[in-house]
C-alpha cells in the first residue's frame, strides 16, 4: 500500500481536508496524525482486502484494525504527509518538554527541557517511560538551549558555570513536573489551579529570553500567576477553598496546616502585585533581563515548595514504567518519512 502513488495522491488530499478541520477545532500538532488517520479510515476506506480472507471487508472501529498492518501503513504514511506539511515541529520524541530559561556570560537563552524521556525496553514490543527529579549524569543540559553559543570557544570556567545552572533550572522543572503529575486532585478545583501552572512557568521563560523591555515586564506577570496558583492550589487541597486575593503574603499566611512550602521570606523576592499589574499593560519601570531571570528562579524555587508540599498517594520522583508499544505503529521507521520528490 505505501508504495502505490494513487494511495499516496488519495491520503495527501483527504488529510489537507481533515488537517485544517483539526486545526479549527485546536487539537494540538503533536496528536492529530493519530485523529487524521482515523478520520481518513472512517470517511475514506469503504472495505479492506487482506489476506485473511478472499472477500473485502469493512474497517469497523479503531478497536477492531488499530493493530491491523493495513492500518500501521496508513498511520505512517499520515505521519510523513504531517512531517513533509510542518517540518521539524512533527520530528523527535513524544517525551512531554517545557520551554525554559538559563544565562550564559549574562545573557539569557533559552532551553526546551524534556520532562519525559524513554529508551527501549523489549525490541519492537515495549518502551521504558522516565519521569527524571534531575539531569542526569549522562544528559548535556547545555544541549537543550536552543541556539547555544559557542562553548568550545569559552573559557573553562564560565562553561562549567554555565552547565551548573542549566543543570540546576532543569532539574528544577523535571522536578515541579514530577510532583505536578501525582499532586491528589479528588476536588477537581485543585487541577485546574494546578494544570496551568508549568504552561505559565513555559511563557515566562521564553519572554525573559527574548529580552526585549515588553517581553521582561509581561514575564513578571507570567511568573505571578504560576506563584500564585501554585499557593492556591495547596490551599485548595488543604481546607476546600482558598483567599480571595492576589497577595502572596496573604496567600502564604493563610495556607491551612500542613508540610510548610518554602522559607516565607523567598515571597521578598517576587515583586508585590501593584507593579504586576502595572507590567501586565507594559507599563512600570524597566525589568533588565537579569532581574526577570532572578525572579524566574525564585518562582520555580516557590512552585517547586508548594508542589512538594502538596498531598498525594503516590510519588513519581524517578518513576520508570514499562510501556507496550502502541500496537498502530509500524516496525520499519522509513514508513514513517516523506517521500523526496523532483
Amino acid at each position: 500500500m505505501a508504495g502505490s502513488d494513487d494511495f499516496e495522491e488519495a491520503l495527501a488530499e483527504a488529510l489537507d481536508v481533515i488537517d485544517r478541520v483539526l486545526a479549527e477545532e485546536d487539537v494540538p500538532l503533536v496528536r492529530r496524525p493519530l485523529k487524521a488517520a482515523r478520520e481518513f479510515v472512517r470517511f475514506c476506506i469503504l472495505q479492506v482486502r487482506t489476506e485473511a480472507g478472499p472477500e473485502p471487508t469493512q474497517p469497523g472501529g479503531f478497536l477492531d484494525y488499530m493493530d491491523s498492518e493495513w492500518f500501521k501503513v496508513v498511520y505512517a504514511r499520515t505521519v510523513a504527509w504531517y512531517r513533509s506539511r510542518y517540518g521539524e515541529i512533527m520530528v523527535g520524541g513524544s517525551g512531554r518538554t517545557v520551554d525554559a530559561c538559563t544565562m550564559v556570560l549574562g545573557t539569557a537563552f533559552r532551553m526546551t527541557v524534556p520532562l519525559v524521556t524513554s529508551r527501549p525496553a523489549t525490541p519492537g514490543k515495549t518502551v521504558w517511560l522516565h519521569w527524571p527529579e534531575r539531569v542526569a549524569d549522562d544528559e548535556d543540559a547545555l544541549a537543550w538551549i536552543d541556539r547555544p553559543p559557542n562553548f568550545s570557544a569559552m573559557p573553562r570556567g564560565d562553561g562549567l558555570k554555565a552547565r551548573r545552572l542549566a543543570n540546576a533550572i532543569a532539574g528544577r522543572l523535571r522536578s515541579i513536573h514530577c510532583g505536578m503529575t501525582t499532586v491528589e486532585a479528588a476536588d477537581p478545583r485543585v487541577g485546574e489551579l494546578s494544570d496551568p501552572i508549568i504552561s505559565h512557568l513555559g511563557q515566562a521563560a521564553a519572554q525573559i529570553a527574548e529580552g526585549g523591555p515588553i517581553e521582561t515586564r509581561r514575564a513578571q506577570w507570567e511568573l505571578r500567576m504560576a506563584c500564585e496558583l501554585s499557593l492556591k492550589m495547596l490551599s485548595q487541597q488543604r481546607g476546600g477553598s482558598f483567599t480571595e486575593t492576589h497577595d502572596l503574603y496573604v496567600l502564604h499566611d493563610r495556607l491551612p496546616a500542613g508540610k510548610a512550602p518554602f522559607d516565607r521570606t523567598l515571597l521578598t523576592r517576587i515583586p508585590k502585585w501593584e507593579a504586576m499589574a502595572e507590567w501586565r499593560y507594559g507599563g512600570g519601570p524597566v525589568v533588565t533581563v537579569a532581574d526577570a531571570f532572578s525572579r524566574y528562579r525564585a518562582t520555580l524555587q516557590l512552585v517547586d515548595g508548594a508542589t512538594e508540599a502538596a498531598e498525594r498517594k503516590y510519588c513519581f520522583h524517578g518513576a520508570n514504567l514499562e510501556i507496550r508499544k502502541a500496537p498502530y505503529l509500524h516496525d520499519d521507521e522509513t514508513t514513517f518519512q516523506p517521500r523526496h520528490t523532483e
